[in-house]
């Protein structure tokens, strides 16, 4: 689809403007989320208008008006072409997600990961996952193992709403509870513990690994802690929980460093896949 774009504007824009277009978009439902550099401004309704002719599955296109941001990392968009909302279906192995792209966090590009994630589980198992948004990773969690059930937190009341409307949609899913709620405050209303931990927050996962390590079962169990990372340095959030464990009183048995985005110059998001006592 990217060159497809740069193809359909080459006779109307210039070379150079062309290697300005920034040609990679995501699709989120039926929204495609562009982003237009500054110099391309006054070309931006001609990019939008010629990517909603020609994709058949895109009935708005917005661009990006600034970056993620805030506590609950959402992101201002400008509607550009084609239906004014910002409401959207996703369908995500067999998981249907109503959301709204503008107000509440929601990565198309962690799909595969949130899948990875749930291939990991197994039978039985109490699973937690902290700052869980629209509800993705729980209802695929949910849908795709045999988790005994799934416990979101999610601190957004937006992104919590739609959750509950997730569940609702996905009738056969029937195992996820889901709480309005602070992470930091687990421990003081939810006693139990659980054998997996995902925490898919990774600009701040890290401020809440002692709140992870309490909630996890006393024998035991696997935290799935989300980092962004440099090149080269992937092994400092492996350092990062090894210290947390230590300060908890427990034993890193074993991590894997999984990258799972590219989110930058050199940078990634990477997930450590970390086995405790």
């Amino acid at each position: 689809m990217t060159s497809k774009l740069k193809d359909l504007l080459s006779s109307v824009l210039s070379a150079g403007e062309l290697d300005l277009l920034v040609s990679s978009y995501d699709v989120v439902g039926d929204i495609a989320v562009i982003i237009v550099p500054e110099e391309l401004q006054a070309r931006e309704r001609l990019i939008a208008d010629t990517l909603l002719t020609n994709n058949t599955k895109v009935n708005v296109v917005a661009k990006r008006a600034g970056n993620y941001d805030g506590e609950f990392r959402t992101i201002a968009l400008e509607i550009l072409a084609g239906e004014h909302r910002t409401e959207t279906l996703v369908t995500e192995f067999g998981v249907r997600l109503h959301l709204d792209v503008e107000k509440t966090y929601f990565s198309v590009r962690s799909g595969n990961e949130r899948r990875r994630i749930a291939s990991l589980v197994k039978a039985k198992e109490k699973v937690l996952v902290m700052f869980s948004g629209v509800g993705p990773y729980p209802l695929l969690i949910a849908r795709h193992s045999e988790a005994a059930w799934v416990v979101g937190v999610e601190k957004n009341p937006l992104a919590h709403e739609y959750a509950l409307t997730n569940v609702k949609l996905n009738k056969k899913i029937n195992n996820v509870r889901l709480y309005l709620e602070d992470a930091g405050n687990l421990p003081f209303f939810i006693a139990e513990r659980f054998d997996r931990i995902a925490m898919p927050l990774p600009t701040m996962a890290g401020e809440f690994l002692p709140v992870a390590l309490t909630m996890l079962e006393k024998d035991g169990g696997w935290i799935h802690y989300y980092a962004m990372a440099e090149t080269g340095r992937f092994e400092d959030a492996v350092s990062e929980m090894t210290r947390a464990c230590d300060d908890a009183g427990r034993t890193l048995l074993e991590a894997r460093v999984i990258r799972c985005g590219h989110c930058g110059p050199k940078t990634y998001r990477i997930c450590v896949d970390a086995r405790i006592i």
